[in-house]
């Protein structure tokens, strides 16, 4: 069990990997990496803790069983991951609170979904999410100016992969 969530913490932090390779060509100031890598694992903590909440209420006010939901957004997160391979992606500059949070939030609504489909809940798995997410960005800001090109679109197939095997299994 632990070494699943490590593997979707892992594959969660991709999609904010990427985009912090892509960022750190714009060379940032480190202090703008640091907020942005933090900001980013505050979010993948509590964007998993909002999805279990959900889904502890739509358990107990409806009285069905979700337990097909994993599979379904597992399948869904590795098609959308497939999908943005085809996708250029529209870079705007990091530097104002709004900027900050918006990117925060659009790299962690993938782990609201996996909260959905977390079968117990529990903080280990969003602490584990949140330590991978800001690990992930922040080495990804440093590695951005080389590695872009290469490991960018790599490293969102590899997350897209990861969670089609996840819905098949």
């Amino acid at each position: 069990m632990l070494l699943t969530t490590i593997f979707v913490a892992i594959s969660l932090s991709m999609d904010a990997f990427s985009l912090a390779l892509a960022y750190g060509t714009f060379d940032l100031p480190i202090s703008y990496n640091k907020k942005i890598s933090c900001s980013v694992g505050i979010f993948h903590f509590v964007m998993p803790l909002l999805g279990m909440s959900v889904k502890l209420f739509l358990n107990e006010f409806s009285g069905i069983s979700f337990d097909f939901l994993p599979s379904i957004i597992y399948l869904y997160l590795g098609v959308t991951f497939l999908l943005e391979l085809r996708e250029e992606q529209k870079i705007i500059p990091l530097t104002s609170f709004k900027d900050i949070f918006l990117f925060s939030l659009a790299v962690s609504l993938d782990s609201f979904s996996v909260g959905i489909a977390l079968t117990e809940f529990s903080f280990l798995s969003p602490l584990l999410f949140s330590f991978f997410s800001f690990s992930f960005t922040y080495i990804g800001f440093k590695m951005g100016k080389k590695l872009y090109q290469y490991l960018g679109k790599i490293a969102i197939l590899l997350g897209g992969i990861f969670f089609l095997l996840l819905a098949l299994f």
